[in-house]
């Protein structure tokens, strides 16, 4: 850095923080970014009034009481937007850390649970009135609108954000946290696609440290990727996708963590859901130490399985699975582990039962799939367990002569799931069954809008 260029000094503080993306609260960090804040401060002579105001906020960041030090900052930063309406940088400095003050965004119905995070919307959408374009506050508008209750008003600026940053895999891939939540799951994939290309191209050229594997947010493009292609149906990037990610990732001592491990289900359930056979005898049975993973691992034989119709061979991997939750924490944060992947045990069984026609034990398991499933909770960026298990449930009910439930099933995750494209396939059929051969129409119409695989089937809903 310029040794005289006390703004430069600055960025380099505000950047050795806390971030959205997580990291800079550690004492190293935040004696760093003290140690650089202060710097900053020192070669202030040529500094404006407001350029000093910003130093001494950023000092109060990382300086005095822990727990108090956020709340300064962002109140410190407020006045200088407030002096300063017209400057965009600022205002994304301040918007984000009313964010980063907040420990809830938004309540369950999608409003404010903080003023601070009405004072951010307050802050980032003036701003994207005057400069439509900013890559910053569009990056924290997408962040903030995401679990908002209208994560749609972020989709004009999540439109052009790649191409104004088309070189930075992070910006390109966020998008797809607005394009996921309003259900344009093909968009989605493709935006991480292509991040996940930006990534491997910047490997190439700068040889990081680490190299690839060592980037922070490559596993989550990845895995968000696998997650929109899911959805949609995108078998060809889907197991492209899924299997960079067993390659680069998959004997990664992270993966010895339980997230990591529920992470490489979308990876196998792309293989189970779309993988050849060959593809899937190949895969390689993870470590014992990974309980979690090698649970994925047999969901994907038994996904694969039920394609093929083996009831038998979809019913002995959800028994693989069941036992192998047997020493699995179940409570605590720990407990994770044993819900999603009994989630999947139950999918397994409600597969086989439908193979078999065996509807009231189909809709049972199913059941209880959606239960495990709802107790948590079917969001995320993306979720972790990858779609609906109620459009199972929904499937179920269907093929045991209840339409109307199944309708009335699939309309409520709806809201959740929008435009799931298998979704509006049960919906379709439901109405079908009920007499209603225009909303079936309709419904089959939505349920090719987000889809680009093959053909779709009650069994495998």
């Amino acid at each position: 850095l310029d040794p005289t260029c006390a703004m430069c000094a600055w960025g380099e503080a505000w950047a050795l923080g806390p971030n959205l993306n997580g990291g800079g609260n550690d004492d190293d960090s935040q004696t760093a970014a003290l140690k650089a804040a202060r710097e900053a401060r020192r070669m202030a002579r040529g500094a404006t009034p407001m350029q000093r105001q910003m130093m001494d906020a950023l000092i109060q960041r990382y300086s005095g009481n822990k727990d108090t030090r956020a709340g300064r900052f962002a109140r410190t930063m407020d006045r200088i937007a407030r002096r300063n309406p017209q400057d965009v940088t600022v205002a994304a400095v301040t918007a984000d850390a009313w964010m980063l003050k907040a420990d809830e965004w938004w309540d369950k119905d999608g409003k404010a649970a903080d003023p601070g995070i009405t004072r951010a919307m307050e802050i980032l959408e003036r701003t994207l009135v005057q400069a439509p374009n900013d890559p910053g506050a569009i990056h924290l508008y997408i962040h903030l609108t995401e679990w908002s209750d209208d994560p749609h008003k972020a989709i004009p600026y999540g439109e052009r954000l790649a191409l104004l940053a088309p070189g930075a895999s992070h910006l390109v891939h966020m998008p797809s946290h607005t394009f996921y939540r309003v259900g344009r799951y093909r968009d989605a994939m493709m935006s991480n696609v292509n991040a996940v290309a930006l990534d491997q191209r910047y490997d190439e050229l700068a040889r990081p440290p680490g190299g690839v594997k060592g980037m922070p947010l490559h596993g989550h493009n990845i895995h968000f990727g696998m997650g929109g292609a899911l959805m949609s149906g995108g078998a060809e990037q889907g197991l492209m996708l899924a299997d960079r990610f067993l390659t680069v990732l998959g004997d990664d001592p992270r993966m010895d963590s339980p997230w990591p491990q529920a992470m490489a289900n979308n990876a196998y359930a792309l293989y189970g859901r779309y993988g050849t056979p060959a593809q899937i005898a190949a895969l390689a049975e993870p470590p014992e130490g990974r309980p979690i993973q090698r649970a994925g691992w047999r969901y994907a034989r038994g996904e694969a399985a039920a394609r093929a119709g083996d009831a038998a061979a979809v019913r002995a991997e959800a028994a693989a699975i069941a036992a192998l939750r047997v020493g699995l924490p179940t409570e605590g944060a720990a407990a994770m582990g044993s819900q999603f992947t009994e989630v999947f045990q139950r999918v397994l069984e409600g597969r086989a039962a439908m193979i078999d026609g065996d509807w009231d034990a189909a809709a049972e398991a199913y059941a209880a799939a959606a239960r495990i499933q709802g107790e948590g909770s079917e969001g995320g960026d993306p979720p972790i367990i990858w779609f609906p298990t109620r459009r199972s449930l929904a499937a179920a009910l269907l093929m045991k002569g209840d339409a109307a439930g199944a309708k009335a099933k699939i309309v409520e995750l709806l809201e959740d799931w929008p435009n799931d494209p298998y979704s509006y396939f049960v919906l379709a059929e439901a109405e079908t069954a009920l007499g209603d051969t225009a909303a079936a129409a309709e419904a089959r119409r939505h349920s090719r809008v987000e889809w680009i695989g093959g053909a779709m089937d009650l069994k495998l809903a």
